[in-house]
């Protein structure tokens, strides 16, 4: 007969992992792929569209810091030196878009989003579809993997001003499968895979959420 003790920890170790993959480079421009899914084996309990804010909430922090102690120290004093020099300088866009990138380095996605919602803010009418794409991360991200009520706001710019690219193709499957909507987002996979347009780590991205809901090419 088990212990109450050892019964806690089987069912400890039974639990859903939840995975965490980003790409991130501080010497060049980020790029960075959706992760965090809940429920990956039952896409069946994905639930209805939420406000992106209730998403970050509700997303349970599991995340171990896998860096060095020195590069984390340096990452943590170089968060703290553009917080301070971007009080000083509000509209600096160099400076938000390194702190994007330094708040993904060190999880801190909510406050990576709202960076980079400063970055578009300031660069206006000069945003471009990398811009946005990484603001589609950001939230992506920092809502665990989900699609907000936010985000499809933000995807509804993105299909105006670049209705052909291949990242707008990406989340617009994204959102497909967030709804359920699953045929829509296998017609999109097809199209992004036959063009072969896509960055290989988002379309692998997309190929494994499709074999969770039960597609095979």
């Amino acid at each position: 007969m088990q212990t109450p003790n050892k019964r806690k920890k089987n069912s400890l170790s039974a639990e859903p992992l939840i995975n965490r993959t980003y790409l991130l480079s501080l010497s060049s421009f980020i790029f960075l792929t959706v992760c965090l899914y809940f429920g990956l084996g039952r896409p069946d309990l994905l639930q209805r569209q939420l406000p992106q804010k209730k998403l970050e909430l509700s997303l349970i922090q599991t995340l171990h810091d896998t860096k060095d102690a020195n590069e984390n120290e340096k990452l943590l004093l170089l968060y703290s030196t553009l917080k301070e020099a971007l009080v000083k300088k509000p509209g600096d866009i160099r400076g938000y878009s390194l702190l994007v990138k330094t708040c993904l380095n060190l999880n801190k996605y909510s406050e990576a989003r709202l960076a980079q919602e400063k970055v578009l803010s300031l660069k206006k009418s000069a945003s471009n579809i990398d811009d946005y794409a990484l603001l589609m991360d950001t939230y992506l991200i920092a809502a665990g993997g989900r699609f907000s009520i936010e985000a499809s706001k933000i995807l509804k710019k993105i299909k105006k001003k670049y209705p052909s690219n291949e990242n707008t193709y990406f989340f617009i499957a994204l959102e497909h499968l967030e709804r359920k909507e699953y045929q829509p987002a296998i017609k999109v996979y097809k199209k992004l895979k036959t063009q072969n347009i896509l960055k290989t780590e988002k379309l692998i991205l997309l190929e494994n959420k499709l074999k969770i809901i039960g597609y095979s090419k």
